[in-house]
């Protein structure tokens, strides 16, 4: 159920003073005239311009110093009026969306991490002495949902009765059965001929002269096999047939016919 705002004019002046209160608040109640533990003002800088690149520190820092919250404020008020002339229309859409939003917005014009500061302090305890309370209802925005993550098939392809390739010579050993493989996303498992060695190989899907797909990856022994396993997204790849090269860096070379199809229903091994 959306609720209605009855009077938005009062919520934004209440907004308006919760604000100026943070503003006041953080200026003035930490005096720290020794400047006790004070980052640089590289780091003030950094945080007013490029906020997700900044130490946490550093904001748990301007709770706890007034002299760097109002440097950190003027910083700020430049950053602001830079992106303003440089993103003019980026800064219409804040308006509108702080309009909408009144209260939360109250506290990020005062400070951009102001609400964070003061959840800060909640988790890690910190009370500095001699300090006038604070009072705030804030509430951190919902956590975005995640992007779905793509589905990785398990299939396998056994390779193990291919005889090696010299140069641009076709398979030594006569007619080769053409495995179907699925055009979908695959955690595919390659299982070498026997006494293959461990280490780096290239791997590439071809048709006569192009390559359509390429990898590397890593060839280890598992219970008496030799073993390849990388993931083949071949979604993009057109439905037809192809080879499937596999090549060391000591020169073996390995050509296996597949027929990419659609997405078959079941997964397994599959032997040429």
């Amino acid at each position: 159920m959306k609720m209605r705002v009855k009077n938005p004019t009062a919520l934004g002046n209440k907004g308006k003073d919760l604000r100026e209160f943070a503003a006041n608040y953080l200026s003035k109640a930490f005096p720290n005239p020794d400047r006790d533990g004070c980052p640089s003002d590289s780091a003030l800088r950094s945080l007013a311009f490029n906020p997700k690149e900044a130490e946490p520190t550093v904001t748990e820092h301007l709770a706890a110093c007034s002299p760097c919250f109002r440097r950190y404020s003027e910083l700020l008020a430049e950053s602001m009026a830079q992106q303003r002339v440089e993103k003019a229309s980026s800064w219409k859409r804040i308006s509108v969306w702080t309009e909408a939003h009144p209260v939360l917005a109250a506290a990020a014009l005062a400070c951009a991490l102001f609400i964070a500061i003061g959840v800060g302090l909640l988790l890690r305890g910190i009370r500095q002495p001699n300090a006038p309370p604070m009072d705030t209802h804030q509430k951190p925005n919902p956590t975005e949902p995640l992007n779905p993550t793509v589905a990785y098939l398990p299939y396998s392809m056994d390779l193990s009765a291919l005889s090696p390739v010299r140069g641009s010579e076709q398979p030594a050993t006569g007619p080769q059965w053409r495995v179907v493989v699925p055009s979908s996303p695959l955690n595919l498992t390659l299982t070498l001929p026997l006494a293959s060695r461990e280490g780096p190989y290239d791997l590439k899907l071809t048709s006569k002269s192009r390559t359509l797909w390429s990898n590397s990856a890593l060839a280890r022994l598992q219970k008496g096999k030799t073993l390849i396993q990388v993931e083949a997204d071949f979604r993009q790849i057109p439905t037809g047939d192809y080879n499937l090269e596999v090549q060391s860096l000591t020169g073996i070379h390995l050509m296996q016919p597949v027929s990419i199809q659609t997405a078959l229903q079941q997964s397994g091994e599959h032997n040429p």
